[in-house]
């Protein structure tokens, strides 16, 4: 070993016994009982004070264990973490083949755009089609027809209002206002038959 690098090993060792004395000491307890061993030194008070010093240190030394154990232990939570999202990435620009390799194409053209849905594509089944109920279809004949269309976009379709609004290019609040209306119409309907 070098002699800077005794020195420096020295040097934080002097600084390591520093900050322990001092942090020994700020507990009042044991500054009373190093001023009672300095002030009366008897081996009685001397053991106390080492006893209380040992029972310090072993404290010192559980914290900085599990201190350094939460330390480490976050570095290798983060490094399985990216070691996952390295390799679990979606890579939307690999081929995707189907048969030969000259019918292949990129991952990202088979992603449907929920933004620019035609309606004549989503509008086909009708809610008459799926009720068995006589009362309501008859109920659901009573009620205007683009109440009826948003009814059935709402729940055969499952599209939502902002959609919706976009098909029709109207506001979400007049599809909100049309679907409760048509809801309370049904239930007029439904209650007077």
């Amino acid at each position: 070993m070098k002699k800077e690098d005794c020195k420096t090993q020295d040097s934080h060792m002097l600084e390591y016994s520093e900050r322990l004395l001092e942090s020994f000491l700020s507990h009042g307890a044991n500054y009373k009982l190093l001023q009672k061993a300095l002030d009366n030194p008897t081996e009685r008070n001397k053991k106390e004070v080492n006893n209380a010093f040992k029972e310090h240190c072993k404290k010192v030394k559980v914290i900085k264990y599990t201190s350094n154990l939460i330390h480490f232990y976050s570095i290798d939570y983060d490094k399985r973490i990216n070691r996952y999202k390295n390799n679990s990435l979606l890579i939307l620009d690999n081929p995707v083949s189907y048969g030969d390799s000259s019918n292949s194409i990129v991952g990202k053209d088979l992603i449907e755009s929920t933004t620019h849905k035609d309606f004549d594509s989503i509008y086909g089944f009708t809610l008459k089609d799926q009720v068995g109920n006589e009362c309501l279809i008859s109920a659901l004949e009573k009620i205007t027809s683009k109440q009826l269309q948003i009814l059935e976009l709402i729940y055969l379709n499952g599209l939502s209002l902002q959609e919706i609004s976009s098909l029709f290019k109207t506001s979400p609040q007049n599809i909100s206002n049309q679907h409760r209306k048509a809801l309370k119409r049904l239930k007029e309907i439904l209650r007077n038959q």
